[in-house]
C-alpha cells in the first residue's frame, strides 16, 4: 500500500511540473517569455509614471524577441536614499534581482563570483553578446576593464556601459564672475571692468572685459586665484556679508580624485593615482600633498576658508553649505551645471545679477620648490568612457542567461543605444502606441537620424526633451546601466546646455584626466587583494581625513614634527602594498 500511494505522488508530482513547464514564462521553451527582474538605483519621478515597468523604452525591448523569446520586466527600485543599505540587504537575504547595477555593491564581482552570486559570463559572449565583444575587442582603451581577475584567470563576470565619447563634467570648480568684473580692475593698467548684458532678459547675453593676472580672461594659477580672493574680500565686505567666505572645500581637506587644488603641485592626486610615466603612485605623504597644506593652512589664516569647513560631514562635494551658495554668500565653490550663468538669481540683494563661471584646475606658480610649480593637472574627477556596470546573478537559470544576454546586446547596437540615450523613433512609437508618448506629444518620436554624407549620424531631438531634462529621461530607457552610446550621441546631449552650462563644462574638462584610477579597474584585483585594498583603503582614508584639516587649520604644523609624526603613522597603514597591486594591474594592461 505504502509502494503504491508513494507511486501515485510521484506521478501526481511529474504532471505537475510538466503542466508548470507547459504555462511557465521562465522556461526554454520557443516561443515563451523570460521574467527579467532588475536593480536600478534610481527610477523616474511619478509625474510621468508610477513604475519603471511603464518605461517607453521598456514596453518597446518587451516587443521583441531575443534568443526566439520574449522579455519581462520586473524592476526593483530603493528609495532614494537608501541605495547602499538596500543593495546589500538584499545580497545577504539572498533576495536580489538576476540583474543589477553595480553601483552601490561594496564586494568585488571577483567576491561575488567565488561566492557563486553571480554568472562568469566568458564562455556565453562570443555566441550570445557579438555587438558587446566587437566593441571591447576594437578599442584597447575599453577592453582591459572588460575582465576580472580571478586566481590568475580573466573573467567576463561584469558588462559596462560605455561611450564612444566622453560626455561633459557635471561638476567643477565655480566662481561668482560678477564679484570679479564689478569689484575688481585690471591688473596691468588698474581701469575698472566693463560688463552687462545685450539683452538684460536673457542672462546668456552676459559679457565682460576681465582679465586675470597671467593675462587670460579666465583663472589659470593659484596666483589668479589668490588675486581674486582679495577681490572676493572687498565684494562680501560691500554687501556686508559676515557669514561668508571665498572659497568652501571638502570637510576632509581633500579629495579622493583629486581636480581642485590639492592636484595643483605635481598633477596627481591626495591618495592613489597614475603618473604620467604610467607608475602607480600614492600621493598623501609627497612634497606635493605638504606644499598643498602649505597653501591651504595661509588662506585659512587670511579667512579665505570656511572656518568650520571640518564640520561639514555630511555635505556632497557639489553642495557644500548650498543654503550659503544659493543666497550669494560664497565667492567660489565645486557647483553642478544648474548653479551656471545666472540661474541663481533670486532677484534679492546678494544674487541680483549673478553670474557664475567654471574654471578649470589651477596650477601651483607660488608655493613650495620649483619641483612642485607650473604642473598641469592631470587626476582630476572627469567622467570616463566607462559609465556604469551590471552583473547577472544566479538567479537566473543557464537557459534564461542566453536570452538575457541576447536582450542585453541589443542595447549594444546603434538602435539599442538610442533606445537608452533618447528614447523611441517615430517607427517605434508605432509599434507601441506609448501612452507617455501621445501625452506629452511625442507622436512623430523623441528622436529621429539625419545620415550624412560623411557616414556619421546626426541625431535630432525633439525640442521639448532638449528644454526639459526630467522629460528626457523619462521618456528614455535611461536607468538601464548598461548599453553603448554610438559617435554622435553625445554631442546631441550637449545640446541640452544652454551656452554658460557648456562654457562651464569647457573648464571643467579642459584638462584630460590620465590619472585618477577608475574604480573599474579594481575588478583586476584578486579576491586577496580586494579584501586587502578595502581595509588598507579605510584606514588610510579614515586617518587622513581626521588630520589633514587639522594642518589645514594649524592645529598641526605641517612644517615640522608634526608633518614627520603624520608620514610615519599614514606609512604604518601600508599603502605602498596597494600602489604595488596597482602596478601590478598597469603592468599586465600594458
Amino acid at each position: 500500500m505504502k509502494k503504491t500511494i508513494l507511486l501515485f505522488l510521484i506521478t501526481i508530482m511529474t504532471i505537475s511540473l510538466l503542466i508548470s513547464c507547459g504555462k511557465g514564462t521562465s522556461s526554454s521553451s520557443e516561443g515563451e517569455t523570460v521574467e527579467v527582474s532588475w536593480w536600478i538605483s534610481r527610477g523616474e519621478d511619478s509625474t510621468y509614471y508610477i513604475s519603471y515597468e511603464e518605461n517607453p523604452g521598456i514596453r518597446y525591448l518587451e516587443t521583441l524577441d531575443f534568443n526566439g523569446k520574449k522579455v519581462d520586466f520586473k524592476f526593483m527600485v530603493p528609495v532614494s536614499g537608501s541605495e547602499r543599505d538596500n543593495f546589500n540587504t538584499l545580497l545577504m537575504t539572498e533576495e536580489y534581482a538576476k540583474i543589477f547595477d553595480m553601483s552601490y555593491c561594496t564586494s568585488t564581482p571577483g567576491e561575488m563570483y567565488s561566492d557563486g552570486v553571480i554568472w562568469d559570463l566568458t564562455p556565453y559572449m562570443e555566441e550570445y553578446m557579438p555587438h558587446y565583444m566587437q566593441i571591447i575587442n576594437s578599442d584597447p582603451t575599453l577592453k582591459p576593464y572588460a575582465y576580472s581577475n580571478v586566481d590568475g584567470e580573466k573573467k567576463i563576470l561584469t558588462l559596462y556601459s560605455m561611450s564612444a565619447e566622453v560626455t561633459g563634467n557635471f561638476m567643477g570648480l565655480n566662481y561668482r564672475r560678477d564679484w570679479v568684473a564689478k569689484y575688481g580692475t585690471n591688473p596691468k593698467t588698474g581701469e575698472k571692468f566693463t560688463y552687462g548684458y545685450t539683452d538684460p532678459n536673457d542672462y546668456n547675453t552676459y559679457y565682460d572685459d576681465v582679465v586675470f593676472p597671467s593675462g587670460g580672461s579666465d583663472p589659470v594659477y593659484i596666483s589668479d586665484w589668490e588675486w581674486m580672493f582679495g577681490i572676493f574680500d572687498i565684494a562680501m565686505k560691500d554687501l556686508g556679508i559676515t557669514d561668508g567666505y571665498c572659497i568652501s572645500i571638502l570637510f576632509k581637506g581633500y579629495a579622493e580624485s583629486g581636480g581642485g587644488f590639492d592636484s595643483a603641485f605635481g598633477g596627481g592626486c591626495p591618495l592613489w593615482y597614475k603618473d604620467l610615466d604610467g607608475n602607480a603612485q600614492f600621493g598623501g605623504d609627497t612634497e606635493s600633498m605638504k606644499t598643498y597644506l602649505q597653501m591651504m593652512n595661509a588662506w585659512y589664516k587670511k579667512g579665505w576658508l570656511d572656518k568650520n569647513f571640518a564640520e561639514h560631514t555630511a555635505d556632497q562635494i557639489y553642495a557644500i553649505e548650498s543654503a550659503k551658495i544659493n543666497s550669494g554668500k560664497i565667492g567660489a565653490f565645486v557647483g553642478r551645471r544648474g548653479n551656471t550663468g545666472g540661474q541663481m538669481d533670486n532677484g534679492d540683494k546678494l544674487t541680483d545679477g549673478i553670474m557664475i563661471y567654471g574654471a578649470r584646475p589651477a596650477i601651483n606658480d607660488v608655493y613650495g620648490s620649483d619641483a612642485v610649480k607650473n604642473h598641469e593637472p592631470y587626476s582630476l574627477y572627469q567622467y570616463s568612457r566607462l559609465r556604469a556596470n551590471i552583473c547577472i546573478s544566479k538567479k537566473a537559470s543557464e537557459e534564461e542567461l542566453k536570452t538575457i544576454l541576447t536582450m542585453l546586446d541589443y542595447l549594444y547596437t546603434e538602435q539599442g543605444g538610442t533606445l537608452l540615450c533618447f528614447g523611441l523613433t517615430k517607427e517605434e512609437f508605432e509599434v507601441t502606441q506609448d501612452k507617455s508618448y501621445i501625452k506629452y506629444g511625442l507622436t512623430n518620436g523623441a528622436v529621429s537620424r539625419t545620415h550624412n554624407s560623411d557616414g556619421t549620424i546626426t541625431y535630432n531631438r525633439d525640442p521639448s526633451l532638449i528644454e526639459d531634462n526630467n522629460l528626457a529621461s523619462a521618456m528614455a530607457a535611461k536607468r538601464l546601466t548598461c548599453g553603448y552610446y554610438s559617435p554622435g550621441f553625445v554631442p546631441a546631449l550637449n545640446r541640452s546646455y544652454d551656452i554658460s552650462a557648456l562654457r562651464c563644462m569647457n573648464e571643467w574638462d579642459y584638462y584630460l584626466n590620465t590619472g585618477y584610477i577608475d574604480k573599474s579597474l579594481r575588478a583586476q584585483f584578486t579576491t586577496d587583494e580586494s579584501a586587502q585594498y578595502a581595509k588598507i583603503y579605510s584606514n588610510v582614508d579614515t586617518y587622513m581625513s581626521q588630520n589633514i584639516p587639522k594642518f589645514i587649520t594649524g592645529s598641526l604644523d605641517v612644517n615640522g614634527k608634526d608633518w614627520d609624526n603624520y608620514c610615519k603613522m599614514l606609512n604604518k597603514y601600508s599603502p605602498k602594498k596597494v600602489t604595488a597591486m596597482y602596478q601590478r594591474v598597469f603592468d599586465e594592461v600594458k
